[in-house]
């Protein structure tokens, strides 16, 4: 007797990418609340799916219904520029090619976690990794600590590869031959992600690979096997420590969605429910930013 196949299981990555996929056709109605039935409309979903995943993004903190029926999508107020004052902490040397689908995936990330995101790359001859952008950065909280610790701006900034995860997650993957790698590097390239205190005092470092650049195409047998990393620096604490791996899930589903062929004109990343059940690792309060 031949037993029926199982269906797949939905991975966090295909549920993430659906997810947002939603969220970026309700955004293409346009501001303001909509009708539930102009959202199944634009998204050709059942009325069960889309109501599940309206449901997520209230969840998120990205929508909200003003009544019954309707549905609005929320739009955050992007953190202030940073004063005279604010420690800057891109390193004047990360050449690192930006665009939309980049900006894009840097704020959402931001606006998921609700802590700085920082773009990363290397420089080959003097083996160190170098800030190329960061978002989220210039919060009060953020910059009261950046400014107490001067010297752990600059560790920010530009620091050796081996010296905290936005380097390890790229070092792991620098080197073509897994078995030459040290036990803590091949850990890091297993598991995707590499977790470690960051050089400002309070706070760590979740960092995942780059891969490629999201809108760049693959050059099968011409792509470097990395090309930076990203990172979501956090906090300590018992809340935040619990969410680092959640983070870090984050990073690199949302990595991989972006990355993808097909994701040429969108980023998407994964929903809520790719951090851990029943804690909030979105928006920060405005007093915890005070």
């Amino acid at each position: 007797m031949t037993t029926p196949a199982r269906p797949a299981q939905p991975t966090p990555e295909r549920n993430g990418a659906q997810a947002y996929a939603f969220l970026q056709a309700v955004r293409r109605l346009g501001p303001g609340p909509h009708r539930f039935r102009e959202i199944i409309h634009q998204t050709g979903l059942s009325k069960s799916e889309a109501h599940r995943r309206l449901s997520q993004l209230v969840d998120a903190d990205l929508c909200r219904r003003p009544r019954h029926g309707q549905y609005e999508l929320l739009t955050h107020t992007p953190a202030a520029a940073p004063g005279p004052a604010t420690p800057a902490l891109r390193h004047p040397g990360a050449a690192l090619p930006r665009s939309p689908l980049l900006e894009t995936l840097l704020n959402e990330l931001h606006a998921r976690t609700g802590c700085p995101v920082l773009l990363h790359t290397y420089a080959p001859l003097s083996g160190e990794r170098l800030c190329a952008a960061a978002t989220g950065a210039h919060t009060p909280r953020v910059r009261r600590a950046l400014a107490s610790a001067p010297e752990a701006t600059g560790m920010l900034r530009q620091a050796p590869l081996g010296a905290d995860a936005a380097g390890l997650a790229m070092l792991a993957h620098l080197c073509p031959d897994d078995a030459q790698l040290r036990a803590d590097l091949r850990r890091v390239r297993r598991d995707g992600m590499a977790r470690t205190r960051s050089p400002l005092p309070g706070w760590s470092l979740v960092a995942v690979p780059l891969r490629r650049l999201p809108g760049t195409c693959a050059a099968p047998g011409a792509e470097p096997p990395v090309v930076g990393a990203l990172s979501v620096l956090h906090p300590d604490g018992a809340a935040e420590d619990d969410r680092a791996a959640g983070y870090g899930l984050l990073l690199r589903a949302s990595v991989e969605s972006a990355t993808a062929p097909e994701a040429r004109t969108r980023v998407r990343t994964t929903p809520r429910c790719a951090l851990r059940d029943g804690q909030r690792g979105g928006h920060r309060t405005a007093q915890e930013n005070r």
